[in-house]
């Protein structure tokens, strides 16, 4: 697989109020990195870049890149198949990959979902606050974290850390409707524990992974 470069230099690009579209027209920008406050990033096919990070615009990846941090606040992250990460972080959307996405780093988000299709392979962790993550085929190097969203793993997923559910900061996640659910399929692996610190709904296919959950709330 050949990669193409984006110029190696050190400089970042600082622009604003546009999309910052890096294809055959923009070989001659300077900068290995790029950052926009008003607008979004789009990455063709195959190219190799630095960092990446908007404000208020998303950030698109084709099939083939490979990028460092990836990060935006109101904004998703959408990529394609075979892409190569160091982290990917968003305030306000969804992370979204095709197959094959590698991470290096994290991926996380405050308000968004996580949707990662067959064959990720991130090595840290993978974290939400008030969104949902589902994985396919995929390994994770560490620990899934969320407080209000659903988690799924099907497709011989395999989480080497630990699944936890932090205790909700809102009073008003008592009734049955607000109850996060954790859906694992039979051939799925989770190497750790499954820590709850609030009430979830549990759907697991494999029962002897009920002997890895830990319940630290009260029950009452």
């Amino acid at each position: 697989m050949q990669f193409k470069l984006f110029v190696p230099v050190l400089a970042s690009a600082l622009l604003s109020g546009c999309i910052i579209h890096v294809g055959d027209g923009y070989r001659e920008k300077a900068g290995s990195s790029i950052s926009t406050v008003l607008g979004g990033i789009d990455i063709e096919e195959g190219y190799l870049v630095g960092d990446l990070s908007t404000v208020n615009g998303g950030i698109k990846l084709e099939n083939n890149v490979v990028a460092e941090d990836v990060d935006t606040v109101n904004g998703g992250i959408e990529m394609g198949d075979n892409v190569s990460i160091k982290d990917a972080n968003v305030v306000n959307g969804n992370i979204e990959a095709g197959r094959n996405l590698r991470a290096d780093g994290d991926i996380t988000t405050i308000n968004g979902d996580i949707l990662l299709k067959s064959g990720a392979d991130i090595k840290g962790d993978i974290e939400t606050v008030n969104g949902d993550v589902s994985l396919n085929a995929a390994r994770v190097g560490r620990d899934i974290t969320t407080r209000n969203g659903d988690i799924e793993l099907t497709e011989a997923t395999t989480v080497m850390g630990d699944l936890v559910w932090q205790k909700s900061d809102n009073n008003s996640w008592t009734d049955n409707a607000s109850i996060p659910v954790l859906r694992i399929s039979a051939d799925s692996i989770v190497e750790g524990e499954i820590k709850l610190y609030r009430k979830v709904e549990l759907k697991l296919d494999n029962p002897s992974l009920k002997t890895k959950v830990r319940y630290l709330y009260s029950q009452e």
